[in-house]
């Protein structure tokens, strides 16, 4: 059916004192789409959705959610990560993609790429956190204050994820992350996972995949649902604005 194509449902979990929203991921790989304006005003007028990401920068996508009060995540090419370090070209781009559908639609994160620090070649990692430096200062001179900048990851950046008490990022990623998470400190912008639970599923793990099975933790003793008990290691590590995108 059209109102289910590839929009798939999940809890935007904020591990902070913010409120909490329901979001979907807004996908366009299928056939028989509707339309992004029916999509949007099925969104606004027949769910209590208030949040969508998608995975481009579709400019009829953006528009569509033109004063709908939902708030949007886009998201930038990979491949565009090391021409954004120049702030002329961040600028460029924002003047471009940003500004023509801005404050009409509510953009309220822009995602600098996707899994950068999985599937990244060696220029993207190495210019990410600059992208994302110059892309936040093209925003301030364009007068732009109310959108913030961040980046997806895989779970795969954590060396231990479990208990969350040892979480350790992987030692190739930490002199990425450490700028990174210190320029989302003073940006008040959240840390990004994917954590795609049902990727991993086996009927040994269904209970994980299924938001059921809780584990304690031998050092602080809590018992934690084992999926919260994966974002619970980021935290702990510094990503206190942690966030399912």
């Amino acid at each position: 059916m059209t109102t289910k194509f590839l929009l798939t449902l999940l809890l935007f979990h904020v591990l902070s004192t913010t409120a909490y929203s329901i979001g979907v991921n807004y996908g366009t790989l299928g056939d028989n789409l509707p339309p992004p304006s029916q999509v949007a005003n099925f969104l606004k007028t027949q769910t209590i959705i208030d949040a969508v990401k998608i995975f481009d920068m579709n400019p009829d996508i953006i528009k569509a959610f033109a004063n709908s009060g939902i708030s949007l995540t886009v998201t930038l090419p990979n491949g565009d990560i090391p021409t954004l370090t120049k702030p002329r070209a961040a600028r460029r781009w924002v003047q471009q993609s940003i500004k023509p559908f801005h404050p009409a639609t509510r953009i309220r994160y822009i995602c600098v790429g996707t899994e950068v620090l999985h599937w990244g070649d060696d220029a993207q990692k190495s210019n990410l956190v600059a992208a994302m430096r110059t892309l936040n200062h093209a925003l301030s001179v364009e007068g732009i204050k109310d959108i913030k900048i961040s980046t997806p990851h895989s779970l795969g950046i954590m060396l231990v994820s479990e208990p969350p008490s040892q979480g350790r990022f992987r030692p190739e990623v930490t002199q990425i992350l450490t700028p990174m998470l210190r320029f989302l400190r003073e940006t008040k912008s959240p840390l990004m996972v994917n954590p795609y639970p049902y990727f991993g599923w086996s009927p040994q793990n269904e209970n994980y995949a299924l938001f059921k099975q809780s584990v304690v933790d031998p050092i602080t003793k809590l018992n934690i649902q084992q999926y919260v008990r994966r974002l619970d290691g980021l935290h702990l590590l510094g990503g206190k604005g942690a966030r399912v995108p």
